[in-house]
């Protein structure tokens, strides 16, 4: 809340590059904050079977390595790097209905995700804007089921439905998922720029295409409790509730793009639900939290608890978590407990 005010006050346009220097202005006035940008962890070296002793990582900007060493982790990663290189227990893919008693999910276990997407700005200039694809690009618009909603006055989170990669390895396919929405986004503008069908698009040229895609769901880990579809819908009350959600869940074709189904199916609860701290635990590593839409939560309860607002929410309550327990000389699931969950 507090950085989402302070973003309406400086940056009442939304400006993605302004809000980047109020997120880093937050860090830099943390002291006990080491940021360590562009660096990433690749392996993990624990102390015993349910411990973690240190990570090593690796900036590619300085050609630097770097050994972490603290007392607790968090994973907040997205993939969840260092629960799965800890070994702790995770899921991919699409629970059954009977496993849960989820409604929303189907008869059937399934390796089906949420796929990425991928974001594009355009901009009007003053004059007529030639534009010449990449060979790359797709060639046939129709292949995409949508087409004809494609609108030369969208762009950017309008263009959420431009998703694709629900049917492959979602971690480790990334970079290939990346360049279908690339062909996607690329052939997408040659059809506005140069179809002919699209009014008053002469002076429009692309401002920016995005090279991360924004992955909604890989690997989701197991912790003390898994969050379930009639936990949300019912607005069930945990006795050590730390966070809340309130998106619908949203869940989405793993097609994407190229699926003939709606681009999603939200179904809306009737106000927010709790989120228990036993979801942020693992349930294998002992001194290992997890925050952001890797927490533990089945695949239909995941389609609320992955936004980002969400997913934040649960970061600060890990953080003071962390806090209570190297205060009292805990490990995180001793904080349930020692009747401390009240403090949190």
């Amino acid at each position: 809340d507090e950085i989402l005010i302070e973003n309406l006050y400086r940056n009442k346009e939304g400006n993605p590059l302004i809000l980047d220097t109020i997120l880093l202005e937050k860090v830099t006035h943390e002291p006990n904050i080491i940021l360590l940008l562009n660096t990433s962890v690749y392996e993990v070296h624990k102390k015993d079977d349910r411990n973690i002793d240190y990570l090593k990582a690796f900036c590619s900007q300085n050609s630097t390595e770097y050994e972490l060493h603290a007392p607790l982790f968090c994973d907040a990663s997205g993939d969840g790097v260092v629960g799965f290189l800890s070994g702790a227990a995770f899921r991919m893919g699409a629970e059954s209905k009977h496993e849960f008693g989820e409604l929303f999910a189907d008869e059937k276990s399934s390796g089906e995700l949420l796929g990425h997407s991928l974001y594009f700005y355009s901009k009007r200039t003053d004059q007529p804007v030639k534009y010449v694809p990449p060979a790359f690009a797709l060639k046939d618009i129709k292949r995409i089921p949508k087409y004809k909603i494609l609108n030369q006055n969208d762009h950017g989170c309008r263009l959420w439905w431009i998703e694709y990669g629900g049917r492959k390895d979602t971690v480790h396919d990334t970079e290939k998922i990346k360049w279908e929405l690339w062909r996607v986004v690329y052939g997408v503008w040659d059809y506005i720029k140069n179809s002919g069908k699209f009014e008053d698009a002469d002076n429009l040229t692309l401002e920016w295409v995005g090279t991360i895609p924004g992955k909604r769901e890989s690997r989701r880990f197991e912790g003390h409790y898994m969050l379930k579809q009639q936990d949300v819908v019912e607005q069930k009350e945990f006795e050590d509730a730390v966070a809340f959600g309130g998106w619908a869940l949203d869940l989405h074709p793993a097609d994407g793009i190229y699926s003939e189904l709606p681009s999603c199916v939200q179904w809306h609860s009737k106000g927010v639900y709790q989120i228990p701290y036993r979801c942020y635990v693992s349930k294998d590593v002992d001194n290992l939290f997890f925050a952001g839409r890797i927490i533990s939560a089945t695949h239909v309860a995941f389609g609320s608890t992955r936004v980002m607002a969400t997913s934040a929410h649960g970061g600060q309550a890990v953080g003071m978590a962390a806090v209570l327990c190297c205060r009292h000389s805990l490990q995180p699931k001793q904080i349930l407990e020692n009747d401390l969950i009240k403090a949190l």
